[in-house]
């Protein structure tokens, strides 16, 4: 099967390189780029091109998003994995009530300081579970449980998370990963793995439409 890798922000295609040395060979995985502008229409327009033979789609982060966009564009896509990406942890909605403003604004500044403030923007006002509700081909969202080193509002933002995640349809599966966000680096084997069960008939061997994947 051929399959688009889109990377995550700040990233690159070479990102997919050790998840793709540690695949089988199966599939045939061929990393684009993602860059500005970040209008998203503009940027599902920018992979069509690359596109022909309906692939599946994976993506980490950014890129996850950027899969379930392009899965609610074509619903005849024949799978989407979404590696932990859901959001970003600026979104307010994305926490319980009452949400932690101040944090929430401080760690926007903090994200404005990186650049590319008109992504940074972009991806706040993309709300993914509206993306994913309106979804109809197959979806594997992969969700780490585990914080980075200095990840702030990292719990707060779990929790509300863990509340969006039980409003997703039946064709949004939902893995835990005993992992961090940047589990495509630090686990490349665990990622190759999972991308391959989903995509070789989608036959994960989870108990439950919600499961767990360990490390």
């Amino acid at each position: 099967m051929k399959v688009l890798a889109l990377h995550g922000a700040g990233g690159s295609p070479a990102d997919w390189t050790p998840v793709v040395e540690a695949m089988t060979g199966g599939h045939e995985v061929v990393p684009l780029e993602l860059r500005g502008p970040w209008d998203w229409e503009s940027v599902l327009d920018r992979i069509e091109p690359h596109a022909a033979d309906n692939p599946a789609v994976v993506g980490m982060s950014m890129g996850g998003m950027v899969a379930a966009l392009w899965g609610r564009r074509h619903p005849e896509c024949p799978a989407v994995v979404d590696l932990d990406g859901h959001g970003v942890p600026t979104q307010v909605r994305r926490y319980l009530d009452p949400a932690p403003l101040a944090e929430i604004d401080e760690l926007r500044e903090a994200f404005r300081a990186y650049g590319e403030p008109e992504l940074q923007r972009a991806l706040e006002e993309l709300d993914c579970f509206e993306v994913l509700q309106e979804v109809r081909c197959p979806v594997l969202l992969a969700v780490a449980t585990r914080p980075m080193a200095g990840q702030a509002l990292f719990e707060p933002y779990r929790r509300g998370l863990e509340r969006d995640l039980a409003t997703l349809p039946d064709n949004v599966e939902v893995v835990r990963l005993d992992a961090t966000h940047a589990v495509a680096f630090e686990q490349p084997g665990l990622v190759a793995d999972l991308i391959e069960r989903y995509l070789d008939g989608r036959r994960l061997s989870l108990p439950e439409h919600e499961g767990s994947f360990p490390s």
